[in-house]
């Protein structure tokens, strides 16, 4: 019956149409995920449900609708600051209407007519008393939710709708970051890379590792485990991919080693963030993405045990197309017997340390697409732990 009087009733297929997720169940209708705001100022969503006044000759919806109530279950619908709807909760009280276990009748008339015209009107009118608040503090707060819960923009690479950018007025200046970057290496700086990424506008992401994420990875890497998804010892790369597509599309796993062999198959990218930790893969990389002239940020953490603390530092160094070759191996270290090769080959890596080179690496990638001011152009910042100070040196 749901399906069948939705698709015949003007202004139930209309309610459908709009993107309510909404049945019909034995004469009663009911509207699902209509958000609100709780008692303790959360948000939430609950259902409004009815008894549907039918037309005994065409069995379709009654116009004008016999009964201006409605049926809320869920908490307390209350105004922004908490406080209860008194204005439309006539009591409260668990009964069951229809299927549905409701906790409060609500009650508001039209002005003029003390009718809804028909159950359009009456599901959007309830709808906007209730969710009006909910929006003042989450504008996609909405009961149109089109099965999906929530939308994503037109042109947006999200998997959920980008509140933030209409919240800050900043929709221009974060569609500068559109494009396709990579990420060679998921471990604690690329995983916190990722992380940060997954919340900007960039088109594509891929993601480049051929280790599999291991119990010892998770302490140094940004949330909390997927236990689901950790059964089977997965690559790394196909672990967080699985994560963030519940924010951001157009992520692609690459589950191998970056070599000299297949560094070409970077060609094409706007941008790549190098997270490695031996020398020799950072030297065929670099060599690579010269070639290719790709612009890169090459990250890399120090830490070592001194005198019972932890010490060292976070870089990140900011290559761009057409840099000497000189100038690049001053700038980054390539072979295995260097300071900061030995003391990344400690094991030894904090996920805070991991995390600030991420930021240092996308806060780089943001000033050269000109999302932030820049007015230093580095190419290299080095944050020391004992002196929490960062060093920068600039090009010449």
């Amino acid at each position: 019956m749901s399906v069948a009087l939705i698709s015949r009733d003007p202004f139930l297929k209309r309610l459908a149409d709009e993107g309510f997720e909404i049945e019909v169940d034995n004469s009663h209708l009911v509207v699902h995920g209509v958000p609100h705001v709780t008692t303790s100022g959360t948000l939430a969503r609950g259902i409004l449900t009815c008894a549907l006044s039918l037309d005994a000759s065409s069995g379709l919806t009654s116009t004008p609708q016999a009964d201006h109530t409605m049926y809320f279950a869920g908490e307390t619908p209350c105004h922004r600051n908490g406080a209860r709807m008194e204005n439309i909760i006539n009591s409260s009280q668990r009964q069951r209407i229809g299927k549905i276990e409701v906790d409060h009748y609500l009650s508001s008339k039209p002005e003029i007519t003390h009718r809804y015209e028909n159950i359009y009107d009456k599901v959007v009118a309830y709808e906007q008393l209730i969710s009006a608040a909910a929006r003042s503090l989450d504008k996609t707060a909405n009961a149109r939710t089109h099965k999906r819960g929530m939308l994503a923009n037109d042109d947006s690479p999200f998997a959920i709708p980008d509140s933030a950018s209409a919240r800050y007025q900043i929709g221009t200046v974060n569609r500068k970051l559109k494009g396709r970057v990579a990420i060679i290496g998921l471990g604690g700086t690329g995983s916190y890379l990722l992380d940060l990424l997954a919340k900007t506008w960039v088109t594509e992401i891929h993601l480049y590792d051929g280790d599999q994420l291991l119990n010892h990875n998770l302490f140094r890497s940004p949330g909390a485990p997927e236990e689901a998804l950790l059964k089977e010892f997965p690559y790394k790369v196909n672990y967080y991919a699985q994560v963030y597509a519940r924010i951001h599309g157009g992520i692609t796993p690459h589950p191998v080693r970056v070599t000299r062999d297949n560094v070409g198959e970077l060609n094409g990218f706007d941008f790549v963030f190098v997270c490695v930790d031996k020398g020799s893969s950072r030297l065929a990389i670099a060599e690579g993405l010269l070639r290719l002239s790709i612009p890169f940020v090459d990250t890399g953490i120090g830490v070592g045990l001194e005198d019972n603390c932890l010490d060292g530092c976070a870089r990140a160094t900011f290559i761009c197309p057409g840099t000497n070759w000189g100038d690049v191996k001053k700038l980054l270290p390539f072979g295995d017997d260097n300071e900061e090769d030995e003391l990344y080959r400690t094991d030894i890596q904090i996920a805070a340390v991991n995390s600030l080179s991420a930021i240092m690496a996308v806060m780089r990638w943001k000033r050269w697409a000109k999302y932030f001011r820049d007015e230093r152009n580095e190419i290299n910042s080095v944050y020391m732990i004992e002196g929490n100070n960062i060093s920068n040196r600039v090009a010449k």
